[in-house]
């Protein structure tokens, strides 16, 4: 009889959303460190207006790859549990980590459309890597 093949949803779903909420407190950490830095200098209350272009320079760029890193390592944690890992399930891992930010998006351009793609690419990859690595340390104990 063969056996079926389990797909941990609980596990891909949690890593997902747990990526996405620590990129999320990343950025958050980034901004407060800039707006702190900047009563620092000028011994007072920041300028909004330099933290609203920090915030608009910075964190269209910093968000994704923070996010993609991540799910690179929670999609690692998540294929290397099973005994039957499958690529695909790394995949989901960033394609969950992605779906929160659409709400943040109005219209989406072409860098919008990158960023909702490095997470799932990301994912895929720390599958890649959970496989292959999983793979040699039960090489390992066998």
């Amino acid at each position: 009889m063969a056996e079926k093949s389990h797909v941990p949803w609980l596990s891909i779903v949690l890593a997902g959303l747990l990526a996405f909420v620590v990129s999320m407190a990343v950025i958050a950490v980034v901004m407060a460190g800039y707006a702190f830095a900047l009563a620092m200098q000028a011994q007072g209350a920041p300028d909004p207006h330099r933290i609203a272009a920090f915030a608009n320079r910075v964190i269209p760029i910093l968000g994704p790859l923070v996010l993609s890193l991540l799910v690179l390592f929670a999609a690692r944690r998540v294929v290397r549990r099973p005994k039957f890992p499958q690529l695909w399930h790394g995949g989901l891992v960033g394609v969950v980590a992605a779906l929160p930010t659409l709400m943040f998006m109005r219209r989406p351009g072409l860098a919008d459309v990158v960023a909702l793609l490095l997470p799932p690419a990301s994912g895929l990859l720390g599958a890649f890597w959970g496989v292959s690595a999983g793979g040699r340390s039960r090489a390992r104990e066998t």
